[in-house]
């Protein structure tokens, strides 16, 4: 069926429906007396539809209007934003020469990056070896904190010389190599302190009753060895350079060690067997309780305020505890 017909079949029913609902109004003789009435009720009808089609209407064209006005508004800087990208690929094309005559001087920086990298950590590489025997001799004095920094700033200058070979790779192998075996003691020194501090924890349920400091600087270099992997972690994403022996991982290793230390604990307390006695259970037992509560009393007491509050070193060493005697 046409929209023409649609139309004609739609103004018949109109027609139709109207015609049945005057029949239904003018049913009754006294309802003649009231046609007036009823024509006015019905024009005051036909206006205000009138008024609120109009409105309609006109609402909808000045939307149309609103829109084409955008739409010659995004035309016009359409227009303006290619003829800004005309302008800037001629003047890209006239900067080619320019880059190809610049070639050399890139070289050039590149070069003075380089040897700006060597000046700058100049002082270091001369006094590599006498800040290995410094921090040598801080990590056995147990200046942890100060064995520390000296480390740093030796890892720092490594890493920096480095970093400078990998961002301008040198033609000769060797270069890199000579740079490694020059610094070769600062890993075994970061392994070295890396020793102290896991025996630091290892002993520290007895540490930090006597020396809670120590314990908190064992802690202290840990947390700074975590963000200086983060921070390497990230830079290699950038770079894609990443120094030798990072991640260190001191953190996961610290945990490790702390379950080592409540295996011992446990462990070390059976000092009978079922041929001395056949109540040795129950005496191994009893001890291995006194022992735990013990151990958590001093952890919940006194370890706590030493561990930063991220590690929830009680409820940690609760878990690591059930683990340790579930497995004895």
């Amino acid at each position: 069926m046409s929209s023409v017909e649609e139309f004609h079949k739609a103004e018949s029913d109109a027609k139709s429906t109207a015609a049945k609902h005057v029949a239904n109004m003018l049913q009754k003789p006294g309802q003649l007396e009231k046609v007036d009435q009823y024509k006015r009720r019905i024009a005051r009808k036909k206006a205000s539809v009138e008024a609120r089609l109009k409105t309609a209407v006109q609402s909808q064209l000045d939307g149309v209007r609103t829109g084409l006005t955008k739409l010659q508004s995004a035309l016009e800087e359409i227009q303006e934003i290619r003829q800004s990208l005309k302008e800037v690929d001629e003047m890209y094309t006239a900067c080619e020469e320019v880059n190809a005559k610049l070639e050399e001087v890139k070289t050039v920086g590149a070069e003075h990056s380089q040897l700006a990298a060597a000046v700058e950590n100049l002082k270091h590489i001369f006094t590599v070896p006498e800040s290995v025997e410094k921090t040598r001799f801080l990590i056995d004095e147990e200046k942890y904190l100060n064995a520390h920094k000296c480390l740093m700033d030796l890892e720092n200058s490594r890493d920096d010389l480095l970093f400078e070979l990998h961002k301008q790779p040198s033609d000769n192998p060797s270069d890199d190599y000579l740079l490694k075996r020059y610094f070769a003691d600062v890993e075994s020194l970061s392994n070295a302190l890396a020793k102290q501090l896991w025996l630091v924890l290892q002993r520290m349920l007895l540490i930090v009753r006597k020396d809670p400091t120590m314990l908190v600087t064992a802690l202290r270099i840990i947390e700074r060895e975590e963000r200086n992997d983060q921070r390497m972690a990230d830079r290699q994403k950038l770079t894609g350079f990443l120094p030798p022996g990072r991640p260190k991982q001191w953190k996961a290793k610290c945990f490790e060690v702390l379950e080592q230390v409540a295996e011992t604990r446990i462990e070390a307390n059976q000092i009978e067997d079922r041929e001395g006695d056949k109540m040795w259970l129950v005496r191994h037992l009893e001890l291995t309780r006194m022992i735990i509560l013990d151990d958590l009393r001093v952890i919940k007491i006194t370890c706590q305020p030493c561990f930063p509050p991220e590690y929830e070193i009680f409820d940690r060493f609760v878990k690591i505890y059930h683990k340790c005697l579930s497995n004895h």
